[in-house]
């Protein structure tokens, strides 16, 4: 049996973009736009490129940063990052479709984030649209949370 995620996709043959060791950041970037991870205490973090090498086809999204939160038993933080100029919605439906694909589903994934990285977001609160799909991501036990370019996650 695999033992998380990471497993997983190192054995179907997947190279992270960024190898699993231990870093206080981690930072991505793409197309200017750029998604940082301040990590607390001394955690494992690995990150994979979705787009284009895990999913080829369909919406999905950029990356994936996984963090081993412990080793016994093995807790993993899976954080699922969208790099955007201005479409929310469409980055909120490639996170979606990206989190329902099954080799990212595993029971050691304790903590589950989805973000999205936008120049701007829109300014009326109210848009059913994107308030739909955070709700979508909600009941998939997902996190959301927008943020903007440099701005530090915390985990």
């Amino acid at each position: 049996m695999n033992t998380s995620t990471h497993e997983v996709l190192t054995l179907a043959g997947f190279v992270p973009q960024q190898e699993l060791s231990v870093r206080k950041i981690m930072t991505t970037k793409e197309n200017g736009i750029q998604y940082a991870l301040q990590i607390s205490e001394d955690k494992e973090s690995v990150l994979y490129q979705v787009d284009g090498d895990i999913i080829t086809t369909g919406d999905k999204c950029d990356k994936l940063v996984l963090v081993k939160l412990s080793s016994e038993p093995e807790k993993w933080a899976e954080i699922f990052v969208e790099l955007k100029g201005k479409d929310v919605g469409h980055a909120l439906t490639q996170l979606i479709e990206t989190i329902k694909q099954p080799i990212f589903k595993h029971q050691t994934n304790e903590v589950k984030r989805a973000r999205v990285v936008a120049t701007s977001f829109p300014a009326n609160k109210s848009n059913p649209d994107i308030e739909r799909k955070k709700i979508v991501l909600l009941r998939l036990g997902f996190e959301y949370k927008g943020l903007k370019p440099k701005q530090f996650d915390l985990i």
